[in-house]
């Protein structure tokens, strides 16, 4: 996790919450020692025991002041420069969704478009403008899956999407 917080860019615009899932290993402790030291605008938390990824999800959106927000998971980084550009360009944004292009570790490229996106890592290749998300939750009783329910309740509010072109998200599997 210490290694996607340092791709995020440095900006006085980004708020970024991390909830720790009741890991057991030293995670908690160390981004509480992260967060003392980092210039990043950085809010840790714990949910005390582990819930799952759909109550943890949920309890950030709660959380979440920004008009956007992006779902940034611990194990991916994002490419700090293409990212910053995305985050500029979503002032001028007149859209619901800016959909990022996302590479895995083989160095593939998967490019989102209005043929291709069909939820593919839901909320972790889009900006997400708060409103057009405005009572939805993830459900917490699935136990997989659960960011593609969401997606799928998102995507039936029929958001404006903008596809960026740009890859600025690496999925680390």
């Amino acid at each position: 996790v210490l290694r996607t917080l340092g791709s995020i860019p440095r900006r006085d615009d980004i708020e970024v919450i991390v909830r720790d899932d009741g890991s057991t290993d030293k995670t908690l402790e160390n981004l509480m020692s992260y967060a003392k030291d980092t210039d990043l605008n950085l809010t840790v938390c714990s949910n005390g025991k582990n819930y799952g990824v759909a109550y943890t999800a949920n309890r950030l959106l709660e959380m979440a002041n920004g008009e956007f927000f992006h779902f940034l998971m611990s194990d991916d980084t994002v490419f700090t420069d293409a990212y910053n550009g995305l985050i500029d360009r979503l002032y001028s944004f007149d859209g619901d969704i800016l959909a990022m292009d996302l590479k895995v570790n083989d160095g593939t490229i998967f490019r989102l478009n209005p043929q291709t996106d069909d939820g593919y890592c839901a909320q972790a290749c889009r900006f997400i403008r708060r409103s057009i998300v405005d009572g939805l939750k993830y459900p917490e009783d699935v136990k997989a899956g659960e960011d593609l329910y969401f997606h799928k309740d998102m995507m039936a509010r029929h958001p404006k999407v903008v596809y960026s072109g740009v890859t600025a998200y690496r999925y680390n599997f």
